[in-house]
């Protein structure tokens, strides 16, 4: 039986009309998971599964490698962290340090850093002009969120490129310390934006020393 949504229109692969009306998220902006070895994480999802590429950074201070993929809808992505100290998977271990909800003296999360074949985030997407209101919706609920944390590509030297920024953030956490996020994607994404080389497990100790010589340099 054909399904008509509000306006008479046939609704084709969609599931329900229903919307969130507390925030104005048009939907997911990502899921976030840990991987041990990008490389082969690129491998099998581009390479096999057929997801496109679209964006690549490496996270300040020789944290490692953020890589994300299209879902297919143009909006909503797949991503993956690879951490060089991330321990190896821990059945039972999934949330960050503090959990997210503690706040470092910067208002940001405290050390982002979850094991292997965890989910570390589930980010919903809204628009950048909406970012604020989240934030203060979710602390009028008394919620704890953190500052807003831009993010930009960064220099040879590890200096953000001002006119690079492609994703405003805030977080907070859910009653069970999942963390979340807000997220609102500032520009399209070309063939620039996947220029790092996906990291390998076997080379995490050497990947973080060729970071540190590249910020000393």
């Amino acid at each position: 039986m054909t399904r008509l949504n509000a306006e008479g229109q046939e609704m084709i692969g969609q599931i329900s009309e229903r919307k969130n009306m507390n925030f104005p998220v048009k939907g997911l902006s990502h899921i976030a998971l840990v991987v041990k070895d990008m490389q082969r994480t690129v491998d099998f999802y581009q390479g096999i599964l057929g997801f496109p590429l679209i964006k690549t950074t490496e996270l300040p201070g020789r944290a490692g490698q953020h890589f994300f993929f299209d879902l297919g809808d143009g909006q909503g992505s797949l991503a993956f962290f690879f951490f060089p100290t991330a321990k190896e998977h821990a059945p039972g271990v999934t949330v960050t340090r503090r959990n997210v909800g503690g706040f470092d003296e910067d208002g940001l999360p405290d050390v982002c850093v979850t094991d292997i074949g965890s989910m570390n985030h589930i980010s919903f997407n809204v628009e950048p002009d909406r970012i604020l209101e989240c934030k203060a919706k979710l602390e009028a609920a008394g919620i704890p969120v953190s500052e807003v944390l831009e993010h930009y590509d960064f220099d040879a030297r590890g200096n953000p490129i001002k006119e690079s920024l492609w994703l405003s953030s805030i977080y907070f956490k859910d009653p069970d310390g999942i963390q979340l996020e807000f997220g609102a994607w500032h520009r399209p994404f070309n063939e620039n934006d996947t220029a790092h080389v996906a990291a390998r497990a076997d080379e995490a100790e050497s990947w973080m020393e060729r970071m540190q010589q590249r910020e000393l340099s």
